[in-house]
């Protein structure tokens, strides 16, 4: 299966006409309309979604779809390789597998010293095993490659949160992963990225229990449907076949880790 290039008409071809056709007018409604950058990436591409009906999950599903994309959003949860797989076969020909790492379950505030086994791995391994079920389903929807795989978490993975213990060192310990898994599937042209994003888009619960607190330096929090898209589009691009173990982090100048 040949992984499809999006890519817009060459603005330099000889016999395009473009700077003939450019207008101030054109100019001024690529800038209004944000989505019109992403639309030559996504426009057709076949792109999964697990965890559709988290809030940023579900921004993430609007935003593709609105840049063209064909989108297929599942729930989590997953326990098993199986029910991933069978999850991810609504979506053929699939280009790229989008894993949300949000689940509402663990976000529940408590203690570390009251945290029991049960907690730890209803709100920590349970997200884990649900990223090692994501990654082995994603695999097999791209028959072997290539396909691109992208996870999107928030930044308490480097930051921590008071009372969301288990949550935040499974998000570190799935970017750990995601890293592992570029190395072992590099070689079939499968790429793994991270896109980190700030609490706000997750939720007021991890808001709430985060008290790292420097302001983003843009003045302002991101958008899912343009800074994040910005993001996920750079490595779900046919072209970025270079790009693997990488992450980004999409805050506004907050956390600024390495």
């Amino acid at each position: 299966r040949e992984h499809r290039a999006h890519r817009g008409t060459d603005p330099t071809a000889p016999g395009t006409g473009h700077d003939d056709r450019r207008t101030a007018q054109s100019e001024l409604e690529v800038r209004h309309d944000p989505m019109a950058y992403h639309a030559p990436v996504f426009d057709g591409l076949a792109v999964l979604v697990t965890n559709a009906t988290t809030a940023l999950g579900g921004a993430i599903v609007a935003a593709l779809t609105d840049a063209g994309a064909r989108v297929a959003a599942v729930d989590g949860g997953f326990t098993d390789r199986r029910s991933a797989e069978t999850a991810f076969a609504v979506l053929t020909d699939v280009d790229a597998v989008v894993h949300v790492c949000v689940d509402e379950r663990a976000l529940v505030a408590q203690p570390l010293i009251d945290t029991e086994p049960n907690d730890w791995e209803l709100r920590g391994e349970a997200l884990i095993g649900e990223a090692i079920f994501t990654f082995q389903a994603a695999f097999s929807a791209f028959t072997g490659g290539p396909g691109r795989i992208v996870l999107v978490a928030p930044t308490v993975g480097f930051t921590g949160a008071a009372g969301l213990v288990p949550y935040t060192t499974a998000v570190e310990g799935v970017r750990a992963m995601a890293k592992s898994a570029a190395r072992q599937w590099g070689p079939q042209a499968i790429t793994v990225n991270t896109v980190m994003v700030p609490p706000d888009l997750v939720g007021p619960v991890l808001v709430t229990n985060t008290t790292f607190n420097a302001p983003p330096v843009v003045g302002r929090i991101p958008e899912v449907r343009t800074d994040v898209m910005e993001a996920i589009g750079l490595f779900t691009c046919a072209n970025a076949t270079a790009v693997t173990g990488a992450t980004v982090i999409v805050d506004g100048g907050s956390v600024m880790a390495p």
